[in-house]
């Protein structure tokens, strides 16, 4: 394919790179039949290119045309040829293409006149009769703007514009030569205001540890105001003057002062020597944005919020306070796959919960008001979080490794980068919360009382939030996707299935709280509580190091009737019952803690704890909640009355699950699914360790036969 000429000037020069990326400066001497003769710069022997040569080096984007003789340009010149047209100040700008109109016109009028001396002089006296009156007016014009915008940054004084002048054609001829010697390009006329003013320094520079103005300067920038406490230019100034009147040096003005810091100081480093180099990094930082993940569940974002509604009893009426909400969301199609509220303060209990709902299936066909499913499920491969306690929980890494669940913790104080989840609590508080009464968003907190005014009860809010989860968030369009969610979560989940949990049924043991144990003569202790089955620990005890080894143990922290141990040899967990099942079953971590905290306050110092003193403190604190609900208290006493009260139930009902009367309320994770290794629905008779120990010793004292 024959090649399209490309015109160069006599004079021009080319840049051009070869494969190597070696850059070679060649100057168009002539046009030859089908090429250029091009002299490379620097000496050596002319050579004619082809046009097809220049052709293929221009279309691989190693050839720059520079319409100018690189070599040998004045500082000036090569200097304004070097920056863009853009780059220049706009009166800058529009001075150079005044004095464009004056050079071509010299070419219009050049052939009217025998010498170039008068078409100079005819350009100057007919483009300025014909552009004087506009010109000034523009001048004008800008000299207000700008002189707006020094006051409003400097408080300097008005400045007028200047009288325009018709330009002496000795001047118009500068102009017209160095425009047309060097390639005729506008930024050849561009007014040279930048190289005004002194060049030498207005006070003498000092060798050595002598003092001067500017190092005294520089030593008050970093001491006073670059420094710690922060503190302002004007004091740094004053402390400056101050040390060069001690010095003997003369002192430079206020304004040049904050001039030298702008020349020797960038932004940035000001910035972060004033604020610290987190928030500088914030502030000037470019921070890349990720794109989504392809499948499902690939990463999944997790976190707590204290929603902005004030919640109330369900029979008492009386205000409870902010109950909390826990949720997570899938990046790759932004469906929250799953929840939990209740007044438990964050923990790894709220997470276990909100964890569990996300895993298993959602059953919502008892659930009045609901139009739509919810169909997310299945094991998340990445779990973001921060870094709260129950997210670098030993807890949470355990069930991480059972279930291959990758836990990532972010950096700290950086919450955008679970910005999903952020952005679901804000907007679940805009279009759910704040329409409601009790909401906390208003600012106006003398003419409305959000505690006074609070109406709705936990379920009615777990209600709300549960139909705006289901039928406005997952079908409303999203920003990110252009699709709805619930889109995307059909559309992904076909082409990426989701992972399943490898036992539905003993889900507890995936999820639980860990602790580690020895295993003693009488079986396990926790908090007080003994948990004992001689089968099943007589044989661990037996192992070689069983009395020594620390077992790892998990449960329900809504539930401490049971617990279950890793038998490591055999890759099994074991139930092990708690003894007494009175002060166990049905009771969470939460409200053990109250009742040992009410015996040891009922008993002398270092006296130790029964099964009688844990049942008489937890029948004082349930009488004592349920007061705290009826009669007029505190709000933060009727916070804890309420989360002593709350059972673990889930944000909505699990499937295979037996349904409780309440549709929204659900049993702890302990009762789901039938298993073999279940608590039974009966206590566990107690075992009488004191009789064994006696039939023991009898057999060990008969005789010999």
């Amino acid at each position: 394919m024959t090649a399209t000429p490309l015109r160069f000037q006599q004079g021009d020069t080319l840049s051009i790179r070869d494969d190597q990326g070696q850059v070679a400066l060649w100057s168009v001497i002539d046009r030859k039949r089908r090429g250029y003769l091009l002299q490379p710069h620097g000496g050596g022997d002319a050579r004619t290119w082809s046009d097809d040569e220049i052709d293929v080096v221009y279309g691989a984007r190693r050839l720059t045309h520079h319409p100018c003789n690189a070599e040998g340009l004045p500082k000036a010149i090569a200097e304004a040829l070097e920056k863009t047209w853009e780059f220049w100040p706009q009166e800058v700008r529009r001075e150079a293409e005044r004095r464009e109109t004056y050079v071509r016109m010299v070419d219009a009028v050049r052939d009217e006149h025998p010498t170039l001396m008068g078409a100079y002089a005819a350009a100057a006296e007919t483009v300025f009769d014909a552009h004087h009156d506009q010109w000034q007016r523009e001048d004008n014009e800008l000299a207000v703007r700008l002189d707006a915008e020094r006051r409003r940054s400097t408080n300097s004084a008005s400045r007028r514009s200047k009288v325009l002048n018709r330009p002496n054609p000795y001047t118009v001829r500068a102009w017209y030569g160095v425009w047309s010697r060097h390639g005729r390009d506008i930024r050849l006329l561009i007014p040279h205001y930048h190289r005004r003013g002194a060049r030498q320094a207005r006070y003498a520079r000092e060798d050595g540890d002598r003092p001067d103005t500017y190092k005294l300067m520089r030593q008050a920038v970093e001491a006073w105001y670059l420094g710690m406490p922060r503190r302002r230019k004007n004091y740094a100034y004053r402390r400056y003057v101050d040390l060069c009147r001690e010095q003997g040096v003369p002192a430079v003005s206020d304004r040049t002062f904050r001039v030298f810091i702008r020349d020797n100081y960038t932004e940035r480093q000001e910035y972060e020597r004033r604020f610290g180099r987190r928030a500088a990094w914030l502030k000037f930082g470019i921070f890349e944005r990720r794109s989504l993940p392809e499948r499902p569940l690939e990463e999944v974002e997790v976190d707590h919020c204290l929603i902005d509604l004030v919640v109330v009893h369900t029979e008492s009426g009386r205000p409870l306070g902010r109950p909390w909400l826990t949720a997570l969301i899938d990046r790759a199609t932004r469906m929250i796959v799953g929840a939990h509220l209740s007044f438990e303060a964050p923990s790894y209990a709220s997470l276990q919960r909100a964890l569990g709902h996300a895993i298993w299936k959602k059953d919502l066909s008892g659930v009045d008001g609901i139009d739509h499913d919810w169909p997310c499920h299945g094991v998340p491969e990445w779990l973001i979080c921060d870094n709260g306690k129950e997210f670098r929980s030993q807890s949470l890494q355990t069930s991480g490794r059972m279930l291959d669940i990758g836990i990532v913790n972010l950096p700290v104080k950086m919450p955008w980068l679970k910005g999903a989840v952020e952005r679901v609590f804000q907007t679940i508080g805009v279009q759910v919360f704040s329409h409601e009464e009790g909401t906390t968003l208003s600012r106006t907190l003398d003419l409305y009382d959000p505690v006074s005014r609070a109406r709705l009860s936990l379920e009615e809010v777990r209600q709300r939030i549960l139909k705006w989860i289901v039928d406005d968030y997952h079908h409303n369009v999203h920003d990110t996707l252009k699709c709805t969610p619930y889109e995307r979560w059909r559309e992904l989940t076909a082409l990426y299935p989701v992972r399943p949990v490898p036992d539905f049924d003993h889900i507890v043991r995936l999820t639980g709280e860990t602790f580690f144990r020895r295993i003693s003569n009488i079986g396990i202790q926790y908090e007080g509580l003994l948990y004992a089955d001689r089968e099943k620990l007589e044989p661990l005890l037996a192992r070689r190091g069983g009395l020594e080894k620390d077992w790892e143990i998990r449960y329900d922290p809504y539930d401490l009737g049971e617990i279950w141990l890793l038998d490591d040899d055999c890759g099994e967990w074991l139930m092990i019952p708690c003894v007494d099942q009175s002060v166990s079953r049905g009771v969470s971590k939460y409200q053990h803690k109250i009742h040992r905290a009410l015996a040891k306050r009922s008993l002398p110092k270092s006296a130790p704890v029964t099964i009688a003193d844990l049942e008489a403190s937890r029948t004082l604190a349930e009488q004592t909640a349920g007061e705290l609900q009826a009669r007029k208290s505190k709000v933060g006493n009727t916070v804890r009355a309420a989360r002593y009260e709350s059972d673990g139930a889930y944000f909505t009902p699990i499937e295979g699950q037996k349904a409780p009367s309440n549709p929204t309320a659900t049993k702890p994770l302990a009762e789901a699914g039938p298993s073999q290794e279940q608590a039974p629905a009966s206590p566990p008779p107690v075992v009488d360790l004191d009789a064994d120990i006696a039939a023991l010793v009898a057999q060990w004292s008969e005789p010999k036969q």
